[in-house]
């Protein structure tokens, strides 16, 4: 045993520990020892989890730690436990008791997929008794001590003695200059690199252009590099483009074009996506404006994005066909098609390629980025990201940079070869969106602020209510009684692998009861439907009282989509096998693959008669009734904007989400359509949300026999910048 002067026990080894230690930042402090954590003197209630994931950052202030390392803290060998839905609490409850937040952090950065960061500044404060002295650690060195101040002789034990550089020889004074000379030399080419390093890697500046509450469409730099021009929606969803100087100096609004702007030519001519679109099938008008207004020009119809040639005459065009997706370059020559959803075209500065994100599951932004050349030759040059918007290829054209995050909806800035490599060029504690990089390296992004709320009114409510639970709260399904809703958190709370949850009218708590996203409650109501947004190839049953679930395999095929045929038994579902066309199955939950249905086009938004013998879904702005017993199908009369939601109990009425246009959602209603009449009537209005970046509607569903309904709103509240020194 090893003991002190004064018959203390001690470590052989003294080293740092947070057995008793007392930290500061900000208002906080917290003393280890105890696990007392007081902000201004005043005691902060904090659990054991969230006490020890703060105990671990603050052990290592300004550096990552990782999820691997705070699970095993946490979580000792052996333990069963879900290690991602247990850090992701203790980490919300800690920032809970903190008053900190993911969005804007000021103590803990999330580093999406790798951990956490405490980035506030923090001060260990010494205990007093460490500040009187150091303990001996040995018996032997206090006897050395002892004999050596009798001797005279500094006290440093002989094993940690310089040792000459020349045999038994003592150091001669040149060979003392020598070495001081070399040290110097080092010590100022040390510095010289480091200079040359941060000039590199300077820190980015930048510059803001909008201003007012609103969330950025799209933005390009025009010809003269010295203006920017962007769409932006404000309040209700009204949408407006503008063209602002790069220094702030003027500004103007454009009067003569509506709708989102979609390219700027090296002319200077403009191109917008005009009307309204629905569901993964829809797509928009594309127009061509001057830039000082006159004429328009449509160009295409079912347009999903566009980008200019070099030559300002030709276009790259995302378009829809049925159920594919389309890359034209240029427009009327298609090099690739894709099932899932494409955005964010961006032509080469050679010419001869053109970039662009896929998104498999059609109506979720998770995916990669993809190139294509004009004679269809592809490849992926990234995996799969969690969230993925925002692509401009770089000034040289040997890299594209696009935002993205591997969880969650917190997008960093990342660029990538040709061949593949990978490297990330920024982040920031907020969500970025890569819109442009100018010829001269000005990147144009917003850093945007990403939420979707929920809300409710369910049976027995007087009215409707906000029941958003976290950051991303989208509504999947409600139970026929019009009391249990079936919910998916997919921004940064969920994870990379999304959590799915009930919300239950009587007791008023959300339930987390699964990872994945949800997709249907089954028709009594005990169990639900999942789906893992990184493995598309299986789907999960869930039993909402036990949380058991088992796995139902695709046989190869990959969902887009399931709902519970009334007999609970049978499952319909959306997708197909790689390479197929998307198709329509029934599949058994105890076993069997999906088989596909005789008749019926695929369609998304599906919604299923209470008898099962009829579907309504969407195909593009369509809505199609698809009747099982007779095999036909019957289009209902056309929408700019609808999906199915509901059917009476009946099965005479179908429920249908309309919304607004691009320029008023003041009209969103689900109105119910007598199917043997045709009459349609209003059966609620749902409001627009009066919040400063309100996008719309993120989805709605309803019980009409029991006067419920939910709904999800999306808000973006985004500022345009534009940023220098990024390389």
């Amino acid at each position: 045993m090893d003991v002190t002067a004064a018959g203390e026990t001690v470590s052989e080894q003294p080293a740092k520990n947070l057995s008793a230690r007392i930290f500061q930042f900000g208002a906080f402090e917290l003393r280890t020892e105890t696990g007392e954590l007081s902000k201004h003197g005043i005691r902060v209630r904090l659990q054991i989890k969230p006490l020890q994931v703060l105990e671990a950052l603050l052990a290592k202030p300004g550096e990552l730690v990782t999820r691997e390392e705070l699970c095993g803290r946490l979580w000792p060998a052996g333990t069963f436990v879900d290690f991602e839905s247990g850090l992701n609490t203790a980490t919300n409850r800690l920032r809970a008791a903190l008053n900190d937040s993911a969005e804007s952090p000021r103590y803990i950065e999330t580093l999406p997929r790798l951990g956490y960061r405490f980035i506030c500044p923090v001060v260990e404060i010494v205990p007093e008794e460490e500040v009187r002295g150091v303990p001996v650690a040995t018996s032997q060195i206090a006897e050395q001590t002892a004999a050596v101040e009798q001797s005279g002789e500094a006290a440093v034990p002989a094993e940690n003695r310089i040792r000459p550089i020349l045999g038994k020889w003592p150091i001669k004074p040149y060979w003392a200059i020598l070495a001081a000379g070399l040290i110097i030399a080092a010590a100022l080419l040390f510095s010289y690199l480091q200079l040359r390093a941060n000039a590199r890697h300077s820190m980015p500046v930048f510059h803001q252009l909008t201003f007012r509450p609103g969330s950025v469409r799209s933005a390009r730099f025009l010809p003269d590099l010295k203006s920017a021009i962007y769409t932006v929606a404000g309040e209700a969803g009204g949408a407006r483009t503008e063209v602002s100087s790069l220094d702030g100096s003027t500004f103007h609004g454009l009067d003569f074009a509506s709708g989102t702007l979609a390219s700027v030519s090296p002319h200077g001519d403009l191109s917008f996506l005009t009307g309204a679109m629905t569901g993964p099938e829809g797509g928009y008008h594309l127009v061509r404006f001057k830039e000082n207004g006159g004429s328009s020009q449509t160009i295409s119809d079912g347009t999903r994005g566009a980008d200019w040639l070099a030559n300002g005459a030709e276009m790259a065009l995302v378009r829809k066909h049925g159920t594919e997706t389309l890359v034209e370059f240029p427009a009327g020559h298609v090099v690739y098609s894709s099932r899932g959803s494409i955005d964010c075209l961006r032509v080469s500065p050679h010419g001869d390629s053109v970039a662009f994100l896929e998104h498999p599951v059609r109506d979720d932004d998770g995916g990669y980025l993809r190139i294509v050349d004009d004679k269809g030759n592809t490849r992926v040059l990234t995996n799969s990201w969690s969230s993925v918007e925002g692509l401009a290829w770089s000034p040289t054209g040997n890299e594209v940079w696009f935002t993205a995050s591997s969880a969650g909806a917190t997008r960093a800035l990342y660029a990538t070869t040709e061949t593949g490599r990978l490297r990330q060029v920024s982040s920031t504690p907020s969500s970025l969106r890569l819109f442009d990089i100018s010829r001269a390296g000005r990147a144009l992004v917003t850093v945007e602020d990403i939420r979707m709320t929920m809300s409710a009114k369910l049976a027995g409510d007087t009215a409707e209510s906000d029941v958003s639970n976290l950051d991303y709260s989208h509504v999947d399904d409600i139970s026929a009684d019009g009391r249990l809703i079936l919910f998916t958190e997919a921004g940064d709370a969920g994870g990379a692998h999304y959590s799915a949850y009930t919300l239950n009218q009587q007791t008023h708590h959300a339930v987390r009861f699964a990872a994945g996203r949800g997709l249907a409650l089954s028709p009594d109501g005990k169990s639900a439907l999942t789906i893992d947004p990184r493995d598309r190839g299986s789907l999960t049953l869930t039993s909402l009282a036990t949380h058991v679930s088992r796995k139902i395999s695709g046989s190869g095929f990959e969902y887009q989509w399931a709902k519970f045929l009334p007999d609970g038994r049978t499952l319909l579902v959306g997708g197909g096998h790689p390479l197929e066309p998307l198709t329509i199955c029934e599949q058994p939950i105890d076993g069997g693959k999906p088989v596909p249905l005789n008749g019926p086009t695929y369609m998304d938004d599906v919604a299923v008669s209470p008898d099962g013998s009829k579907i309504a879904g969407n195909t593009g702005n369509q809505v199609i009734i698809f009747d099982r017993r007779s095999n036909t199908s019957r289009a209902l009369a056309k929408t700019d904007s609808a999906i199915p939601v509901a059917w009476s109990k009946d099965g005479n009425d179908l429920f249908v989400l309309t919304f607004g246009n691009s320029t008023n959602n003041a009209t969103n209603r689900i109105v119910k359509i007598d199917l043997r009449s045709g009459e349609v009537e209003t059966w609620t209005t749902i409001a627009p949300s009066n919040a400063p970046g309100f996008e719309g509607l993120g989805g709605a569903v309803a019980a009409p026999d029991a006067d419920a309904y939910a709904y999800s709103s999306h808000l973006d509240l985004s500022r345009l910048y534009v940023v220098d020194g990024w390389s």
